[in-house]
């Protein structure tokens, strides 16, 4: 493998530590916020969690946890409320190709089968994937929420409710709903 290759990757990998989300600038969290990175890595150690629950692929579920917002090197962080976030997934499909192109040879193959894997949501693995990416942010704004004593956790329940469709998702998910039913 050879130092430049790697370099190409990391470049992408670094900005992605420092790309704080754009959702929690939105809401006007201060100080020290979620990054991209961040949540990438909290979101595969609960889709490893999840996975290991629903007896599914545990490594798969955390490698794609691991890339998916890797093209977000290439493509702004975008919220739901963004007029421009319909066209997120056409401009993802665009830059896939550059972002592959940066992965290492060793690993791209299998990088692209499960990029591909997770934008089309069609197997176990990748349904538990998109549950774990929702709960990282679900239990993030819960977190903001008791930081900052406003609640930002209940537009995200309402947004979120229909991603969840695994046992283990619901249950997380119903979990969260009744705790914040609570708070309110």
């Amino acid at each position: 493998m050879e130092l430049e290759e790697l370099e190409k990757f990391f470049k992408d990998v670094n900005s992605l530590k420092h790309s704080e989300r754009q959702g929690w600038k939105d809401i006007g969290v201060q100080g020290t916020r979620d990054t991209i990175g961040s949540h990438s890595f909290g979101a595969a150690l609960l889709g490893w969690s999840l996975s290991e629950e629903e007896k599914l692929d545990s490594d798969r579920v955390m490698k794609m946890l691991l890339m998916h917002d890797l093209i977000m090197s290439y493509v702004d962080d975008y919220t739901p409320e963004d007029e421009e976030f319909e066209s997120k997934s056409e401009k993802e499909e665009k830059m896939a190709e550059k972002l592959f192109s940066d992965v290492p040879e060793n690993i791209r193959g299998e990088f692209r089968d499960l990029f591909r894997e997770f934008q089309d949501e069609e197997t176990p693995e990748s349904e538990i994937a998109h549950e774990a990416d929702k709960l990282d942010t679900l239990l993030q704004a819960r977190k903001y929420s008791e930081e900052l004593g406003e609640d930002h956790l209940a537009e995200f329940l309402d947004s979120y409710k229909e991603y969840f469709k695994t046992g283990s998702g619901r249950e997380v998910f119903q979990q969260l709903k009744e705790a914040d039913l609570d708070t309110s």
